[in-house]
């Protein structure tokens, strides 16, 4: 997989870095974990390995396209789509 990307519940882009404290995580780790997967489910348990701050389900897989759904601790949803 490739070109992750994030967004809110309305479709507008964020940055990947929203998903992580600075000392936990990088935005190179997660897109090496998108990359090292293959399907949805790969994406989910290697996103799930690293420290962020919550944590992913699959959404919907098509043949273009993975998307991964997560909700902060504030309630708002973000959804997390790469490429195949």
């Amino acid at each position: 997989m490739k070109n992750p990307e994030i967004m809110d519940a309305n479709g507008v882009a964020e940055s990947l870095s929203i998903m992580f404290h600075k000392d936990n995580c990088s935005v190179i780790a997660i897109q090496d974990a998108t990359e090292d997967s293959v399907t949805g489910a790969d994406l989910v348990a290697n996103l799930n390995r690293l420290r962020l701050f919550s944590r992913f389900q699959l959404d919907r897989e098509t043949p273009e396209y993975a998307r991964l759904i997560t909700t902060d601790s504030w309630g708002k949803t973000h959804y997390f789509r790469a490429w195949k």
